[in-house]
Parts: structure tokens; C-alpha cells; sequence
């Protein structure tokens, strides 16, 4: 499904690099996994996507409609791993086969290091790690059998580093998914399935809505919106990141351009990570 469209004051022009494929996105109810289920699915491939809200995931299933992409989904809870098979389940039973799985889905309640409790651990852990690595272990049956397949783990710079201002739950979590990428790109690898990972820097969506209450205002005292303000003046790059960025580097990691690519993490920060 080549062609163009408009993103902020660029154009992004658009192959069919997924012609053929079915791709499975979870979390894909808004922001990043909104933006590459729609990327994935402009380049061609078959879309079967979750959320946790099905309001949420009607809202991206009429917009791949309008676009006129194929796709299907429903309502899965990734931190559930009871949702695991059934979502992979679903997506073989729309499509017969699975060849991309973009394991998305993921949250952060934000709360400083003193005043981490027990259950915010294990709601976030759950959620993005342990959630995150049954859905990956389903997939990868599933493309075992083909002896095919790419796994892209939307992981965290938080993951990747730390500061006075990170979630400790969250930054572990994405820490053990980094690592999860390398283990299973090692396990998978002899049936020609690879994983990698992308870390995402600060990127505008309402993600940071959260972090922006807890940390920026209420741990910090700034006001609304200066919290990320702050942050986005670090990026080397002088913007806050689009979903559509890391849309993108989700569509080379999901194709064939990145065949002899796995068990990577690529940072997509606007060089933040270089300071």
C-alpha cells in the first residue's frame, strides 16, 4: 500500500514492505502502538491489534478502516498471561500465520523511590515484563512453526539508564524486557526468528500525562507541562518525539531491510541518550 502522508512539516512516503504479512500490535489503542499498527498496515501487512479498553481499540480499528488497511482485533489484557495464547490464538485463527508481533502494550504509575509499594511493583512488572514476555513466548511458537517471524519489544530509555526521577518499577521492567530481547533472539534464532527492541525517548503522547502530575508537579513543583518542557530542551535533536517515529523504526525492524538484525535495542530519543 505505497503512497504518502503528512507528519508534522514532513512527508512520509510509504512501501509495501509488509505486503503479505500479518502483524499482530498490542496496546495498539493509541499513541505508539496506534501510530504502528497504521504504518504497518500502510505498507501492506494484515493487522489483528489489542487494548485493554475497547473504546480505545474501536476508535484505531475505524481509522485503519478509513485508510483502508485490513485489519481486526480485540480486547486483551497484556497484563493477564491467561490473554497471552488467546490473543495469538485469535490472530491465527483471522489469518492462519503470524510473521510480526510488535509487543507494545505497556504503563507507568509514577511514584518516587521511598513511596514504591508492593502492589505498584507488581502492577508494573506485570504489565510490561511479565505480561510483555508471555506474549513474546506465544508468538514465538507460533513462529517457530513457520521457521519466520520478527518480534519488536517496545522497551524504554528508562531501561536503559537511570535518574532521581525514574519509576524504579518501570525502569526494572524495561530493563528485563532489554535483556528478555536478547534471550529470546538467541532462542529463536535457529528457526529464523529474530527480536529486537526499540527504547523509546521522550515521545508525545499521553503517556506523560502521569509523569507530568506526579513527578513534574507534585514531586517537583512545576507547573503543568513544564515538567517535559525541561526534558525537551536535553534532546540534542531540540523536539519532543512523535509516534510516528518510532512507527518507523518499528516498520524497518518488522521488514526484510533488517534481515540480518537481532537481539538489538535501537534508542530513538532525539540523540538524548548521547549527553
Amino acid at each position: 500500500m505505497a503512497g504518502t502522508t503528512q507528519s508534522g512539516d514532513s512527508e512520509i512516503r510509504y512501501g509495501n514492505r509488509m505486503e503479505g504479512n500479518v502483524v499482530a500490535v498490542t496496546g495498539a489503542g493509541s499513541g505508539n502502538g496506534r501510530a504502528s499498527a497504521m504504518r504497518l498496515g500502510r505498507e501492506g501487512g494484515s493487522l489483528f491489534i489489542s487494548d485493554i479498553s475497547g473504546e480505545r481499540l474501536e476508535d484505531t480499528l475505524s481509522e485503519l478502516a478509513e485508510a483502508g488497511i485490513e485489519a481486526a482485533g480485540g480486547v486483551f489484557d497484556a497484563s493477564n498471561i491467561a490473554d497471552a495464547p488467546r490473543f495469538i490464538d485469535a490472530t491465527l485463527e483471522r489469518y492462519g500465520r503470524l510473521d510480526v508481533l510488535v509487543n507494545n502494550a505497556g504503563a507507568v504509575k509514577p511514584v518516587p523511590f521511598p513511596e514504591v509499594t508492593e502492589e505498584n511493583w507488581d502492577w508494573t512488572m506485570d504489565l510490561n515484563l511479565k505480561g510483555a514476555f508471555f506474549v513474546m513466548q506465544e508468538a514465538g511458537k507460533a513462529m517457530m512453526r513457520e521457521r519466520s517471524g520478527s518480534i519488536v519489544n517496545i522497551a524504554s530509555v528508562a531501561g536503559t539508564w537511570g535518574g532521581p526521577t525514574s519509576s524504579p518499577p518501570y525502569a526494572a521492567a524495561k530493563a528485563g524486557l532489554i535483556n528478555l530481547t536478547t534471550v529470546a533472539a538467541a532462542s529463536l534464532a535457529p528457526y529464523g526468528v529474530r527480536v529486537n527492541a526499540i527504547a523509546p525517548g521522550i515521545i508525545d503522547t499521553a503517556f506523560h500525562a502521569p509523569v507530568d502530575l506526579e513527578i513534574g508537579q507534585k514531586q517537583l513543583g512545576l507547573a503543568p507541562g513544564e515538567h517535559i518542557q525541561t526534558r525537551v530542551e536535553k534532546i540534542p535533536l531540540g523536539r519532543l518525539g512523535l509516534p510516528e517515529d518510532i512507527a518507523a523504526a518499528v516498520a524497518f525492524l518488522a521488514s526484510r531491510d533488517a534481515d540480518h538484525i537481532s537481539s538489538q535495542t535501537i534508542i530513538v530519543a532525539g540523540g538524548m541518550m548521547s549527553l
